[in-house]
């Protein structure tokens, strides 16, 4: 790990202490009632791959590291652990996953519904 990585995963980690210390000493601020909050690491920007292939081994990586498997589900590899409400995932969304959808809302101009009357 390098010196500026070492650093930067330092500063993510104090500032998650401090986020949860604040909250605890400030029950008045609201927190998200529903859902998960994510700590999100997406292998082919926050890791040293530099090929889908390498990035997909990562999330391989991450959840052999985590003690689970990864998720794979058209061209999305997730690996994640859950805390209570917040999650830690490794993600890689795929070039052609990413195509596929470029490709699906290229048509979203294409189709103007009529407007419902009293809606």
């Amino acid at each position: 790990m390098s010196a500026a990585q070492h650093h930067h995963r330092r500063e993510l980690i104090i500032g998650l202490r401090a986020l949860a210390t604040f909250l605890d000493a400030h029950p008045q601020v609201p927190v998200p009632r529903y859902g998960t909050v994510r700590v999100s690491v997406h292998a082919n920007y926050d890791t040293d791959a530099t090929t889908e292939a390498e990035a997909i081994a990562e999330v391989r990586r991450i959840a052999s590291l985590l003690g689970t498997r990864p998720i794979v589900e058209n061209g999305h590899h997730v690996a994640g652990i859950d805390f209570g409400t917040v999650r830690y995932e490794a993600v890689l969304v795929t070039q052609a996953a990413m195509a596929r959808r470029e490709a699906l809302d290229s048509y979203r101009d294409a189709i103007v519904l009529d407007e419902i009357e009293g809606a």
